[in-house]
């Protein structure tokens, strides 16, 4: 399901609401303060590659997956960068009743009329222009442009500083690689890579992984 600017703001006129990072390396550092940076305060942790206890960001972890089996509904941020593995665990977060709304930061540029699917995260200086739609769980990183009436399918990564033409479309848990350009109604398909710096002319097909200037599938 996806949801307007007004409805993403929602958590924004709640009193600090309280946030979960599931996911405590580098991704879920920076999506904590983004969490942070919208005026919500950070419990802590949950990852079941680090101890429970140890520090993160001066956050505590509070433990792996199973720590929120028994818990009740809690507002949850995904901090886990890759993308599968980030798609598995909203769905599990989601079939025991926890929330997974979008974040924001402050200094992003979203239009009223874009659209945003649960668990998505705007990292700083992200412009999201008419009409566009980003999908469930997807990642909008650090200064990226997704141009009028784009499509970025659930669970995709935008890098930094990549930009996404007029109309252009992005497949299912695919990967845009830092810098990388969809010139104008370039579309990619599912579970794609497009390499950093690459330029997407016209059609990706789903599973390929292309770089370049025009971007070319990438040959063993």
């Amino acid at each position: 399901m996806l949801f307007s600017l007004h409805t993403v703001h929602i958590l924004r006129r709640v009193p600090s609401p309280r946030v979960l990072v599931f996911g405590a390396g580098g991704h879920g550092r920076v999506v904590a303060e983004v969490v942070q940076a919208c005026g919500h305060t950070v419990d802590g942790f949950i990852d079941d590659g680090v101890p429970a206890g140890t520090q993160v960001l001066g956050l505590p972890v509070l433990g792996g997956a199973s720590f929120l089996d028994s818990q009740p509904s809690r507002v949850v941020a995904l901090g886990i960068g890759h993308n599968g593995t980030r798609q598995r665990i909203a769905r599990r977060l989601q079939a025991q009743g926890h929330q997974l709304p979008a974040f924001i930061h402050p200094s992003s540029v979203i239009s009223p009329t874009a659209l945003l699917g649960a668990g998505v995260v705007a990292m700083p200086r992200v412009v999201v222009n008419a009409e566009a739609r980003v999908h469930d769980g997807a990642i909008l990183n650090t200064a990226c442009v997704v141009e009028h009436d784009c499509v970025i399918g659930e669970f995709a990564h935008l890098s930094p500083q990549c930009g996404l033409g007029g109309g252009a479309q992005v497949g299912a848990r695919t990967h845009i690689g830092i810098g990388a350009t969809l010139l104008h109604l370039a579309r990619v398909g599912d579970d794609c890579v497009v390499g950093g710096g690459s330029v997407v002319l016209k059609h990706v097909a789903a599973g390929l992984t292309v770089v370049g200037v025009p971007a070319r599938p990438l040959t063993k």
